[in-house]
């Protein structure tokens, strides 16, 4: 460090010693030329340039102490800074391993729990001009995955396989206009469909308009199709006649956030 500073400094610290040095040799050599005789002459020489010299030098070691104590400082700074960014980013990256194992953990659980093979994958890419619609996830078929196997979260329903490449799938979710999934309402027990409805959400269709369907009602698969029964799907927000004044439009909210999507499960045959 101390090097760096006389490098950069090395100009001024020269000039400075060279002042002195020539001051010195001045009146040494004018002392000797004169003799004793004109000692007093001398003195009175030495003294009137001491006064101006020797503040001249402490003005210059002040302004070097200065130089000295901002350099150290500005170095302790962006050291500091240096160790911030990296405590900063190792702590996020601690956070993001935590939430990660968590995730993970739960869906452990959940795998052990159900009477189904799942195999679990990442999500690794969305459909940016259909971001309720399909997600990419990290197997394919060297990994057994083929079409309309099902994708599912501890959650509930997420959607199902729709391409299969060798090393990644493509799945469209249950909240994509294309979807339909069988689904029954838990207490009324009424089969119907549920499908995407745009922006997130899902609405449930073909279902009497007699039925006794409520806001609060939760969906969940009837083990018709590929899906497994008894997968929760979605909760009723809002029943009302339909426009044919014979069924009902229901609108749900699914019980998976497809936004938040980072692992899931595949469900592979029972």
């Amino acid at each position: 460090m101390w090097k760096k500073l006389f490098n950069k400094y090395r100009v001024y610290v020269i000039l400075l010693l060279i002042l002195v040095v020539s001051a010195g040799l001045f009146f040494f050599f004018k002392g000797k030329e004169q003799g004793l005789g004109k000692s007093r002459a001398v003195s009175e020489v030495v003294y009137a340039l001491q006064k101006p010299i020797s503040k001249l030098g402490n003005a210059a070691e002040y302004i070097w102490n200065v130089v000295i104590k901002f350099a150290y400082l500005k170095y302790d700074n962006e050291k500091l800074n240096k160790e911030l960014s990296t405590m900063a980013y190792q702590s996020n990256q601690l956070v993001e391993a935590e939430k990660e194992n968590e995730r993970l953990k739960k869906l452990l659980d959940y795998k052990r729990k159900v009477s189904y093979k799942t195999n679990m994958a990442k999500v690794v890419g969305r459909d940016l001009s259909n971001y309720f619609g399909i997600i990419t996830v990290d197997l394919g078929e060297r990994d057994g995955v083929v079409v309309d196997m099902p994708v599912i979260t501890p959650e509930g329903v997420v959607g199902k396989i729709i391409e299969v490449y060798p090393e990644y799938s493509l799945v469209m979710l249950l909240t994509d206009y294309k979807s339909g999934i069988s689904g029954i309402i838990q207490k009324p027990r009424p089969v119907g469909t549920v499908t995407g409805a745009g922006n997130g959400m899902c609405k449930m269709m073909h279902l009497s308009v007699n039925e006794e369907v409520k806001a609060g009602d939760y969906i969940v698969t009837s083990g018709i199709g590929k899906f497994p029964k008894g997968l929760l799907i979605g909760k009723i927000t809002d029943v009302r006649p339909a426009s044919d004044s014979m069924s009902l439009d229901i609108d749900v909210v699914p019980s998976v956030n497809v936004l938040k999507l980072e692992e899931v499960l595949i469900v592979f045959k029972e």
